[in-house]
């Protein structure tokens, strides 16, 4: 585990779900599997720094995973920051192009919480 994390502190990836869409709970499971299949590969293809090491701690600690449920806005905000976004192609449920999930990359749970704070539990 990564020196700064610990038990009361772990390292955790976060999963903000489109409350606004209404979607169903198979629509959330289809679009967070592809926000975590489309951040593994941007982690593994793109080193950045010191992330690929905190990424690898949270492999090998349990790959601990948080999803809350946000409006369309506070979810463009994050995305409009440099988080990764997650579009539908408009298939099934939602028109396409919709903003679905934005996924936090691996990092300390502390450091999390001012992006998260105003979020709760999907």
């Amino acid at each position: 585990m990564d020196s700064a994390a610990s038990k009361d502190n772990p390292i955790v990836q976060y999963y903000i779900v489109n409350h606004d869409l209404g979607m169903s709970a198979g629509k959330i499971a289809a679009q967070t599997a592809h926000a975590a299949t489309t951040l593994t590969l941007h982690a593994l293809l793109n080193e950045k720094g010191g992330s690929q090491e905190l990424f690898r701690a949270w492999l090998e600690s349990g790959q601990r995973k948080i999803v809350l449920k946000g409006k369309a806005n506070e979810l463009a905000e994050l995305a409009g920051s440099g988080y990764l976004a997650i579009r539908d192609a408009g298939h099934t449920e939602v028109p396409s192009g919709s903003l679905t999930v934005v996924v936090l990359p691996p990092m300390l749970k502390s450091e999390a919480q001012k992006l998260t704070g105003r979020f709760s539990l999907l």
